[in-house]
Parts: structure tokens; C-alpha cells; sequence
């Protein structure tokens, strides 16, 4: 019988104890990149216009743009009912990155842009077509936004309250 040196077992395929360094590429973020980027610029614009949102709400106004026709290229999945998208998250954190959006603590960490993306946007702009399309559904986009933001924003505050009460140690 031939013996098995340590940490050469074969469990379910794979190798038992195996180490095996993953190299994994990514681009540095920076500013001239993000300005090059009509995606991370148009998601701008969107903060910009419809701003200062939560991030859930972002989601969910980005999509409805892109039903109506703006193209993103974001690839959406619904997850207990509300549209998300994780390309939408990373473009997200390029902008809070270079200091173009912040999310704002006094108001519950609602994204707004920063004086730093409002001066990226007067130089460099939006993509036409999406400027367009916002203007044409602003308003219903702004009412639905304005709904999902107050909804998380009760919700917020009801854990808020309910992690600062204090709690009885005992049942009497």
C-alpha cells in the first residue's frame, strides 16, 4: 500500500491542505479615470439630480432608468423584491473613493455629491442621452425616489430606537 505524504490527502477533489496563491488584477482608481468612465459619470449625474439618496434607493432609480432606456450596462438581479446590481456597487465605491459622492452621516448616510464631483460635472458632464431621459422621468422617478427614501429611513430609525432602549434583565 503506498503511503500519502502530509497534507496530500484528496478530500471531495481537492487537495487537503493545499496553498495556493490567487493573484487577482484590479485597476487603480483615480480621478482622470472615473472622469473617463460615462458609466461612473452618468451614476454621478444620477446622485447629482436625484441626490441626497440612500444607496438602496440609488439602486432602484438606476434601474428604472434603465428600463426606461439609459444605458448603464448594469446587470441587475432582485433580491427580496428590490433591484441590485454589484457592478452598480463597485462604480458606487469609485466615486465615494475619489471624493466625487460621500455619504452623508447627519443624514443617515444618504449619498450626496461633494463640491469636488459638482465641479467634475460642470466640466466634464453627463452623457447626453441619459441627461435626457431624466428629464423626460423626473418627476415620477423623483416621487418613487422620495417614497423608497422614506421608508428606509423609518426603518433606520425604528432599529435605531429599539438598540437604544434599554433592555430588562429581568421579566417582573
Amino acid at each position: 500500500m503506498a503511503k500519502k505524504k502530509a497534507g496530500q490527502e484528496k478530500k471531495g477533489g481537492e487537495q487537503k491542505g493545499s496553498k495556493e496563491l490567487k493573484i487577482v488584477t484590479i485597476q487603480v482608481v483615480t480621478r482622470d479615470r472615473v472622469l473617463r468612465n460615462p458609466r461612473q459619470m452618468g451614476l454621478l449625474y444620477v446622485i447629482d439630480t436625484f441626490g441626497p439618496l440612500f444607496e438602496r434607493t440609488l439602486q432602484e432609480v438606476v434601474y428604472e432608468l434603465q428600463q426606461a432606456g439609459a444605458d448603464f450596462g448594469y446587470d441587475f438581479k432582485i433580491i427580496g423584491g428590490t433591484p441590485y446590481s454589484p457592478t452598480l456597487k463597485s462604480d458606487l465605491s469609485a466615486l465615494l473613493y475619489v471624493g466625487f459622492v460621500e455619504a452623508n452621516p447627519r443624514l443617515l448616510r444618504r449619498l450626496q455629491t461633494t463640491n469636488d464631483g459638482k465641479e467634475a460635472l460642470e466640466k466634464h458632464g453627463a452623457p447626453q442621452g441619459l441627461v435626457s431621459l431624466v428629464k423626460q422621468h423626473f418627476e415620477q422617478l423623483k416621487n418613487k425616489a422620495s417614497l423608497i427614501d422614506r421608508q428606509i429611513e423609518l426603518e433606520v430609525r425604528r432599529r435605531m430606537a429599539e438598540t437604544a432602549r434599554p433592555r430588562r434583565r429581568f421579566p417582573f
